[in-house]
């Protein structure tokens, strides 16, 4: 899943068939590189790739509520010992429904 909100004025924009401005491929773009190595490692697994426009944590907690387990990812700061764990991340550990397994960014 890949959340993402559209910019208040937007620099690069088309009109979309429905009317709407959209951005220009760019959450695709996004969700597709964060994916492409993982994909391309685990072959046999089974991927559904969802772009949801909203909040990132509000989209997490309402997939949450039908998961078994909520994956999400974390970077790793240089000079930061463990993990620096953002908003998103904190709030998901404190309110989703369900289990949440925080992996780092390799």
């Amino acid at each position: 899943m890949h959340a993402w909100r559209a910019p208040s004025v937007p620099v690069r924009h088309r009109r979309h068939p429905h009317g709407s401005l959209r951005p220009t491929g760019v959450p695709r773009q996004v969700l597709d590189d964060a994916l492409r190595r993982p994909t391309e490692r685990y072959r046999d697994a089974a991927v559904s790739r969802c772009l949801i426009e909203k909040p990132a944590c509000q989209a997490l907690l309402e997939a949450a509520s039908t998961a078994d387990l909520l994956v999400v990812g974390a970077r790793r700061r240089r000079g930061h010992p463990g993990l620096q764990l953002g908003l998103v991340n904190h709030a998901l550990l404190h309110h989703a429904p369900c289990p949440v397994a925080v992996v780092p960014q390799m």
